[in-house]
């Protein structure tokens, strides 16, 4: 539910402050014509410093 919810977030808003993320993985999605599990989106999100910070312990 987390993921999606930061899916659903406007880009530019912070901590961001540019769509150079949002870029990559669209980017990225695009490079792999849009398999995500191939990507590796989730587990980049799982991982992130980001997510971490917001979610976890």
């Amino acid at each position: 539910m987390q993921y999606l919810g930061y899916l659903r977030r406007n880009p530019n808003d912070a901590p961001d402050g540019n769509f150079d993320g949002y870029n990559f993985w669209l980017a990225k999605l695009n490079q792999f014509n849009g398999n995500f599990v191939n990507t590796e989106m989730v587990k980049a999100f799982i991982v992130a410093g980001e997510y971490k910070q917001r979610f976890g312990p």
